[in-house]
């Protein structure tokens, strides 16, 4: 039976496995532009956790006022210049298609949405990371993300054969019960031809939309 039935049924009795989600640490490294141009970076440049603040605007905030005592303890030139211009130079605990060099606030902000919708996300954050790794949707148009991934999302298995014998079962198209024919059936020729309608990134199985 071709993968286009299954497809349509599998809407009603895909397997899923719900977690508590954990967000991964999320942090960036702060400097700025001046500090790094007068190679003194490292200076006042530092690793920030983002989970310390609640939203884009506190940590602006934050970065505001750390560039302004920075100022204070190493001036830049004698002419009263001040640090300004955001430099990220790393970052850990998100998708990196959220990471700039010169992040901002509004970048800030749509990273700050993505945490919240991972924090409702009834999936592992492997899961969400896993679907991103496809790169069919965009992550940063974070609402359509996420209720692609919602809609998709199959489960965890270990190979596409399994993932393949436990969808027919679910679906009633086979009856474990008999020895023969049940024990003789290609589950790797059947995946094959199934997952021409599904995607696998880590171990974990989309639908495709």
């Amino acid at each position: 039976m071709g993968s286009r039935l299954l497809i349509k049924a599998v809407t009603q009795t895909k397997h899923l496995t719900l977690k508590q989600n954990k967000m991964q640490n999320a942090r960036i490294f702060l400097t700025d532009y001046a500090s790094y141009n007068n190679g003194t970076q490292f200076e006042f440049g530092h690793w920030v956790d983002l989970s310390d603040f609640s939203d884009a605007s506190e940590l602006m905030d934050y970065i505001s006022e750390h560039f302004k005592q920075a100022d204070e303890k190493s001036p830049l030139d004698e002419f009263g210049s001040t640090r300004e211009e955001i430099m990220i130079t790393d970052f850990e605990g998100f998708p990196k298609d959220f990471y700039s060099e010169s992040m901002g606030e509004d970048d800030f902000e749509n990273l700050y949405s993505f945490f919240e919708k991972c924090e409702a996300c009834p999936y592992d954050y492997e899961v969400i990371e896993a679907f991103a790794n496809l790169g069919n949707y965009d992550i940063e148009d974070v609402d359509k993300f996420f209720d692609a991934l919602e809609e998709s999302y199959q489960g965890e298995y270990s190979s596409d054969a399994d993932f393949a014998q436990e969808l027919a079962e679910e679906l009633g198209y086979t009856n474990e019960k008999v020895f023969w024919p049940y024990t003789h059936i290609d589950w790797e020729w059947a995946a094959r031809d199934l997952m021409i309608d599904y995607y696998e990134s880590n171990g974990h199985y989309f639908r495709a939309i």
